[in-house]
């Protein structure tokens, strides 16, 4: 047995040491053998450095030995044994080794079953006579230390009763002479945790509470320094001390005057002030004694409210005011005694409110004062009565008295804070609806039952009509911007308010119409204040939300009726149009930018949607209605349907994020039926007005019906960018959060008309639904007509708002589609429009990003890739016109293939590539390498397609180091600018972070494409010189003539040498050369200051504006240098 514990102590590797205690506690008898063994390693002569070592040994065995197999005799030896070791740390030298391991022992055995509960306290005595000899407590380690306190508070949470009744308050002293030194994080979390149990499991005396908070509160406020040993978010020092301060309201005679005193001290800093409203905070809502120290609290505290100039002192300081009446709320048992500790102090602070409102020298404490008594009544509805009823009368006889318009819209403005109060608690969280009834929770601040709601709301109706009077006098008596502003306010707080124990609202519907008719006219009036007309549409969406009939009946058909069926042909010079827009943006804003919060009084029982959307769907229905049967009667009203149209797209864009702020929607929408598209409608009804059934009339498909965009009534054909924008709404709708595979409208049509063609190709047309043959037919638009052609727009929109594992239910076959969309996009017979044209390349680019098109052969077995590439070959041959389009096609095609990182997409770029060598074609070729990276509305991840991040660094490795070689070698003057072109319209949208590693390489390339004779190039050419420079001062200084010589070649623009750049150009190079004097050292721009101070002289006579302003600021620049 002595072999084994020489063993451990010679033993050096952990796995060693843990398989000879394994052994020890597999052969262990009785603990007082290993004690006898340890003996020459922990006693007499032994090093200190044996002495720990063995006690490890001892304390391992104790952590993993079987308790069954110790007696109670040879545990309480032991104790007995480690306890004197403890208590004669301080005398006896060889005990000073392994502290920590004994107290862990103990705390070991502690938790076993046989020890004998009489030893806790003299465990604890022999801690506490550690700290007599306060050098020798100091001297261990913090983490002996935090062994000898994890001991105590071990033995505090087993052994409470023990230790309470053999030690009593010498326990208490104990711990304070362990805290007196203490400076270490994680002992003192340890210590406030044991003062915490002692504070809520003790029954402590007054003087046993001072020594506590003596203690403590030593520590207040917590700083710990960088070197602190880090905490877990669970054990933070200041959540301990907290605890300490809130666990038993005996410490709250001491608690408040220490807190009082550093709020009064002039040295406090900002953080530690803070720190003090948080504890005082806390303690007001632990404490049930708070009522003696009610009158005080208040005292000290209003001073920092009315006098302070801090928002977060004067905002924790209404908070603990407020949090003593929330107190003495829950302690108050009969709301009509004016003895009740609640009355007295709302009565005494009401009281001094009411002598600063009708004192005319402290006019600026009134909005204060309101502040109070508003966050006061929100404490209970006893707090509630209290405050109204000591505070209204006195406001409403202080308003007939008032002479000066500014004194009354400051008691309206108090007035409308202390209302708000009450509007909040009819609109509480705690408020639900159900089937249109609201139901109050009893636990809202303090509401006890019906009988107390009953009584506050009774009690507040009495005053309805001096409210009334008020505020309805107020509106009708002034001009003034600042008292109609808080009229205003009022007037919708009252409008808000809702008796909810009989479920009605507090004014009367003469009384409410009126209000909303006040705020109607305001909002329509253009020359009202924009404050005003702004609060007014926000006035009106917060009470149609509460009052949906009342939007319904009142505000939709006052809005609407407003608007024109057409705009008149005087209106053409766009006089009336912004008023037309903003009335449309009003409306949004009222019935989108929140959820319908109640049911309305008769609602539609065929409607499946939730109440939710009664708003939205209501103005929706009333805007499509406005365009399908109104607005788009007459094609010339083009910017009236665009308002409109872009209205509803608004409206879309508001209600979703409205529906995502609402907590609510997410429970609702799991219970709901998911087969309702609440936005279905709206595409639907637009997608049939601008489109109808047509026949051919000439060519191989004469007397083949197709969709086209329709006629209006009068004056042609619905113009592209309004078929675009009704394509852009459909694109959203599709993808909105609302819409799921179950309810999406056009999936959902195709799966219920299998035989029928599919709804992307009739785009909703009844008749169209009939024509087996309109799917082929509508594919092929190499002919026309461009009517055809222009409801390609609408199909692309569709396929947009599709996600990719939806592919199936479209209806079309991707790579058969694709193929046709590319042979109609490069026709020259179709006499297409521009944006008809695109939508094809864009239809395009879906099937063959999102959906693979590329990944299918035709029957020939080949892919599409090759039939593009056998288009680029014949294109040599073809008239310019088709060539471009087809090197157009191309382009589309490779950034579809790029972004999804198809294999293909090497073989299309190297494509394009060989047509920038072409010195006829070439300018156009290079010009469309643009579009290889450039942003898409149709392309891009909102559409679900695949936008792979590796293709910047793939695209640069291969295209752009092959172009920068072109560029280099060819001596041909054309053909490198070409390169230029193609290089700076790849570079364009390339990652600041691609451009910056490789910015050696690409500033003379940026440089270069500032002299190219292309617009676009121009611009991109400078705008990565402005990326790159702020990074790059040594290669700026290698460059810096170059930059300066074509930068003012590019500025200096005169009668008699116009520059070659734009305005925008000519501004951008005024801010690069503005850059260069803060990168540049002063030396070599000195050399050259004169020079470039001339050629800014021109530029201030730029015939732009923003030319000669940028031009000014920069000869500042240059200037000062």
């Amino acid at each position: 047995m002595g072999a084994t514990v020489a063993e451990f102590m010679a033993a050096e590797a952990e796995k060693d040491k843990l398989a000879i205690v394994n052994q020890k506690v597999e052969s262990l008898n009785a603990i007082s053998s290993l004690i006898s063994e340890l003996g020459p390693y922990i006693d007499g002569e032994a090093s200190m450095e044996d002495c720990q070592k063995g006690l490890e040994f001892l304390l391992l065995v104790l952590q993993n030995v079987d308790p069954g197999k110790l007696s109670r005799h040879d545990l309480s030896a032991l104790v007995t044994y480690l306890t004197n070791r403890v208590s004669q740390a301080g005398e006896v030298q060889i005990y000073r080794a392994g502290l920590s391991e004994i107290a862990k022992c103990l705390t070991t055995i502690a938790k076993m079953p046989k020890f004998i509960k009489s030893s806790a306290p003299d465990i604890a005595l022999a801690v506490f006579r550690l700290p007599d000899n306060k050098q020798s407590l100091n001297d261990f380690p913090h983490s002996t230390r935090l062994s000898l306190l994890q001991l105590l508070q071990c033995l505090l949470e087993l052994y409470p009763t023990a230790l309470k009744t053999s030690m009593g308050s010498a326990f208490i002293n104990g711990m304070a002479s362990m805290a007196a030194v203490e400076r270490n994080p994680s002992c003192i979390l340890v210590i406030f945790k044991i003062y915490r149990q002692l504070g809520t499991s003790w029954d402590i005396d007054p003087d046993e509470a001072e020594t506590m908070f003596s203690s403590f509160f030593r520590y207040f406020p917590i700083t710990t320094t960088k070197s602190a040993t880090p905490l877990n978010p669970e054990e933070d020092l200041k959540c301990g001390l907290l605890n300490c301060l809130t666990s038993n309201e005996g410490f709250a005679s001491f608690v408040f005057p220490a807190l009082f005193q550093k709020l009064d001290s002039e040295s406090v800093r900002a953080d530690v002030k803070i720190d003090v409203f948080d504890a005082m905070l806390e303690c007001i809502r632990n404490y049930t004694n708070v009522s003696e120290f009610s009158t005080t609290i208040w005292d000290t505290l209003k001073w920092e409210v009315w006098n302070g100039e801090n928002d977060d002192f004067i905002n924790r300081s209404i908070e603990n005011i407020a949090a003593v009446a929330s107190q003495l709320s829950r302690q108050s048992s009969n709301i009509k005694d004016d003895n009740d500790k609640l009355a007295k102090y709302v009565n005494h602070i009401t009281q001094e409110c009411i002598t600063i409102f009708t004192d005319d020298t402290k006019k600026r404490m009134i909005l204060p004062c309101a502040r109070i008594l508003s966050k006061i009544a929100s404490t209970s509805p006893h707090a509630f009565a209290l405050t109204f009823k000591n505070t209204l009368p006195t406001l409403f006889t202080l308003w007939h008295r008032l002479d000066t318009i500014g004194d009354r819209a400051r008691l309206v403005a108090s007035l409308n804070i202390i209302l708000e109060t009450r509007s909040n608690i009819s609109k509480s969280e705690n408020a639900h609806v159900v089937s249109g009834t609201t139901v109050m929770d009893e636990g809202f601040d303090g509401f006890r039952g019906s009988l107390v709601e009953i009584y506050f709301e009774e009690d507040f109706d009495g005053f309805r009509e001096s409210l009334v009077e008020l505020y309805f006098g107020a509106m009708s008596g002034s001009s003034d911007l600042d008292l109609q502003i808080a009229t205003t306010k009022g007037l919708t707080l009252l409008a808000t308010i809702r008796n909810n124990s009989v479920n009605r609202p507090f004014l009367n519907s003469f009384e409410q119409g009126t209000i909303i008719e006040k705020l109607n006219e305001t909002a329509f009036d253009m020359k009202v204040a924009e404050e005003l007309r702004t609060l007014a549409v926000t006035s009106l969406s917060t009470l149609s939300v509460q009052y949906p009939d009342n939007f319904i009946n009142i505000t939709l058909p006052n809005f609407v009726g407003r608007l024109p069926d057409q705009l008149k042909p005087e209106d053409d010079d766009g006089s009336d149009f912004p008023r037309i827009v903003g009335l449309l943006d009003s409306l949004v804003d009222i019935a989108c930018k929140s959820t319908c919060q109640r049911e309305l009084d008769a609602p539609d029982s065929d409607s499946k949607l939730h109440l939710k959307f009664r708003l939205f769907t209501a103005l929706q229905s009333e805007l499509v209605t406005r365009f399908t049967q109104h607005a788009s009667k007459n094609a010339a009203q083009k910017s009236y349907q665009m308002a409109i149209l872009a209205a509803i797209y608004r409206g879309l864009q508001v209600f979703d994020d409205a529906l995502a702020n609402d907590k609510t929607m997410g429970e609702l929408s799991s219970n709901a039926e998911n087969t309702i598209d609440p936005y279905a409608f709206i595409a639907i009804a637009l997608f049939k007005r601008v489109i109808g059934l047509f026949q051919h009339e000439t060519g191989n498909l004469k007397g083949s019906w197709f969709v086209g965009i329709s006629e209006a009534d009068k004056g042609g054909y619905f113009d592209d960018s309004v078929v675009a924008l009704v394509g852009t709404i459909g694109t959203y709708i599709l993808r909105s959060n609302t819409t799921s595979h179950e309810n999406n409208f056009l999936l959902k049509a195709n799966a219920e008309n299998p035989t029928e063609p599919s709804r992307v190709w009739t785009l909703f047309n009844f008749g169209a639904h009939t024509r087996a043959d309109l799917g082929v037919c509508q594919q092929d638009l190499r002919s026309g007509p461009f009517n055809k052609c222009s409801a390609n727009i609408l199909s692309t929109a569709l396929i947009a708002g599709i996600r990719k594992e939806d592919a199936g239910w479209l209806g079309l076959a991707a790579h058969e589609t694709a193929k046709s969309m590319l042979l109609n996009a490069i026709s020259v017979e179709n006499n297409c429009s521009r944006p008809a044209r695109v939508s094809m390349l864009q239809m395009l680019q879906l099937l063959v990003n999102k959906f693979g098109a590329d990944k299918k052969s035709f029957e020939d077995g080949k892919l599409l890739h090759d039939v593009m590439l056998q288009l680029v070959k014949e294109a040599i041959s073809k008239p310019d016109p088709e060539a471009y389009q087809i090197y157009q096609a191309l382009a589309y095609f490779a950034a579809a293939a790029v972004a999804a990182y198809e294999p293909c997409s090497t073989a299309l770029i190297d494509a394009m590539m060989q047509g920038v060598s072409d010195p006829k074609r070439g300018r156009k070729i290079a010009q469309s390498f643009a579009i290889l990276l450039a942003p898409s509305n149709i392309m891009n991840g909102s559409n679900f397609c695949t936008l792979r991040p590796l293709r910047f660094g793939r695209l640069y490795s291969t295209s752009v180091n092959q172009l920068i070689a072109l560029w280099r070698s060819n001596e041909n003057s054309r053909i490198k600018e070409n390169c230029l072109i193609a290089l700076v319209g790849i570079l364009r949208y390339m990652p600041a972070k691609i451009l910056q590693d490789n910015a050696a390489q690409i500033l003379p390339i940026a440089l270069a494409g500032t002299d190219v004779p292309d617009k676009a190039t121009k611009d991109a050419g400078m705008n990565i010189m402005i990326v790159l420079m702020p990074e790059n001062p040594s290669l700026i200084e290698e460059h810096l003539d170059s930059i300066i010589n074509r930068m003012t070649d590019r500025t200096h623009n005169t009668y008699d040498s116009p520059s070659d750049a734009t305005v925008e150009a000519r501004s951008k190079a005024l801010d690069v050369l503005g850059m260069l004097p803060t990168l540049v050292e002063n030396g070599l721009l000195l050399k050259r200051k004169n020079a470039v101070l001339k050629e800014l002289g021109i530029a201030l006579d730029d015939c732009s504006r923003e030319v000669r302003m940028r031009a000014d600021r920069c000869k500042m620049i240059w200037f000062n240098l």
